[in-house]
């Protein structure tokens, strides 16, 4: 945790990681076939300055960022 962090707080910016898709080419080489990643999408905050990462955060912790978010 920096100082400023300390000091004053942290700033979070919310973030979500999806699953990352993959296009592989069949094996006639004629056709991509599309492959994803398993699981769910990940939400989560993270602060700016000193990284620190809350998983699952509650809709009030949303709110707090003054993101649009749902």
């Amino acid at each position: 945790m920096k100082w400023y962090c300390k000091l004053i707080g942290h700033t979070y910016v919310y973030h979500s990681d999806m699953p990352k898709i993959a296009w592989n080419a069949g094996k006639d080489m004629a056709e991509l076939h599309m492959t994803t990643a398993e699981g769910e999408p990940q939400r989560f905050l993270e602060c700016v300055r000193c990284g620190q990462r809350v998983d699952n955060p509650t809709p009030e912790q949303v709110k707090l960022t003054g993101c649009n978010a749902r």
